[in-house]
């Protein structure tokens, strides 16, 4: 499990994301990401209500928490990511969202 320190868990630091960063995107998801200052890696999850009832925003936060844990050695240390799933996510399989999340992880240069 992705511990507590390595994730964005304040407001204030999914805002400065937002407001300082870059994006990538496909059809599933969007991932927000800048510059941090410590160099080291955190990771947030951002879904909207949009997505659906709390069970299925869980579900979905729970897959991608899993994912990034998997992948997370491959991050560059140098930038905070917001994973933002989209509405069509929520049918999708595991594997099909792990081919997405790397799919844009390649794209911002973080090869496994």
């Amino acid at each position: 499990m992705l511990e507590k320190r390595f994730r964005l868990r304040k407001n204030y630091q999914f805002n400065y994301v937002y407001k300082n960063g870059k994006s990538v995107s496909d059809k599933n998801m969007v991932i927000v990401y800048c510059r941090n200052k410590n160099g080291k890696p955190k990771v947030g999850f951002s879904i909207s209500k949009k997505f659906g009832k709390a069970v299925k925003r869980n579900k979905m936060r729970r897959r991608l928490r899993e994912i990034v844990y998997k992948r997370y050695g491959a991050l560059d240390s140098r930038f905070n990511y917001v994973f933002l799933p989209r509405g069509v996510c929520a049918d999708m399989t595991f594997a099909e969202i792990v081919s997405s999340v790397e799919r844009l992880m390649s794209r911002i240069g973080c090869e496994n």
